[in-house]
């Protein structure tokens, strides 16, 4: 469960499975000092931004620090057949665009002077293993949700300013205060209506659902391979289907006469994993993803602006970050890491509102997902 407060002197006690006896030569006081503590929180930040930067979920957006996003839409003009006299007509592409939002966040370590005296270094060091783990699991639930809301993000507490918003992918105008008519492809054209989030009743993932996710993303110009992220509920019956190829299972000695995806089983994040292929279409668990809900996209690779999502970063950042600084609300005095606080500021909008398709298989009419 959640621990809310600072650890005081009431935490320096004998903990369950600890014998005093073999501990009695031992003082609470473990001579840890600040440069100790700062030590493991800056080689943990280190590797926590890191992981931003490169992980699998790196691979799903663009990182700017702009606070809005343009693109083409609709239909182009065409070529003129040429004259020897006649000039062609001049023509430009029509673009819309919406805002990213952006909002900060920060998580509190707090230790008061007298427990950092006699402090134990593995207290100190759960403390900031939680609140890395509390970064990843932020960073991956507002990346989830933006893929499994339809609606408009809105307002100024999410600075997009009184008239701005944030739009999901391709959906039918009704839904959106950005109306998007994606830019035709192949002789294809769409109108606003074309709809990207799609309810199908009965409650299990088919090979239809893949079938039409590929289609999706292909009718729009973005060729295989794509992925598919699901939850764990939803495992079991992905693995169940007849198009579905699974990957080597480590420590399984495969027959010659056994298809096998080339997807590698070692390439797991935070709380996911590969588990096969299904038509052209790699299917990735995924922790935090609904029962019934699964998204699929082209990936283009790590901050490529043809990527499904944009992640808003404060002005002049590079990259996304988590870092650490003592509260400035707090109050001064000698002890440097009293009031520490991590800090991490951006915001996930949509960047190409066609490489993206939600399903959900539960219900013939569409519901935001909830991430957890």
């Amino acid at each position: 469960m959640a621990n809310l407060g600072p650890r005081d002197t009431t935490h320096l006690v004998m903990l369950t499975g600890w014998d005093a006896t073999a501990l009695q030569n031992f003082q609470l006081e473990d001579g840890t000092t600040y440069a100790a503590v700062v030590s493991s929180l800056s080689s943990s930040l280190a590797a926590l931004n890191s992981e931003f930067s490169s992980d699998w979920m790196a691979n799903l957006y663009y990182t700017t620090d702009q606070p809005d996003v343009e693109y083409r839409v609709g239909s182009s003009n065409g070529f003129e057949l040429h004259t020897e006299y006649g000039r062609p007509d001049i023509k430009r592409a029509a673009t819309e665009g919406h805002m990213l939002p952006l909002l900060p966040y920060d998580r509190m370590l707090g230790w008061t002077w007298d427990y950092l005296r006699k402090a134990r270094m593995p207290q100190i060091e759960a403390d900031i293993a939680d609140a890395i783990k509390d970064a990843r699991d932020k960073r991956r639930q507002r990346l989830l949700r933006r893929l499994l809301m339809r609606g408009d993000d809105s307002g100024a507490a999410l600075n997009l300013g009184t008239g701005g918003y944030s739009p999901g992918f391709a959906t039918t105008a009704a839904n959106t205060s950005v109306d998007f008519d994606p830019p035709d492809y192949g002789g294809t054209s769409f109108a606003n209506t074309h709809e990207h989030y799609v309810g199908i009743s009965g409650g299990v993932f088919t090979n239809a659902v893949f079938t039409d996710v590929v289609s999706e993303l292909r009718e729009h110009g973005h060729e295989p391979p794509y992925e598919f992220l699901a939850g764990p509920s939803d495992e079991a019956t992905i693995k169940g289907l007849s198009n579905f190829t699974p990957i080597a299972e480590m420590g399984v000695r495969y027959g010659l006469t056994q298809d096998l995806a080339t997807l590698n089983p070692t390439d797991v994040g935070y709380g996911s994993y590969y588990i096969g292929m299904i038509s052209d279409t790699a299917v990735r668990i995924v922790r935090g993803v609904p029962q019934y809900y699964g998204f699929g996209y082209k990936s283009y690779g790590r901050n490529s602006q043809r990527n499904p999502l944009a992640v808003r970063l404060f002005k002049g950042a590079s990259s996304w970050q988590v870092i650490a600084m003592p509260d400035p609300r707090g109050p001064s005095g000698q002890n440097p890491i009293q009031n520490l606080m991590l800090f991490t500021e951006f915001g996930v909008g949509t960047k190409d509102r066609t490489n993206g398709t939600a399903r959900y298989v539960y219900s013939a009419t569409w519901a935001d997902g909830t991430a957890t």
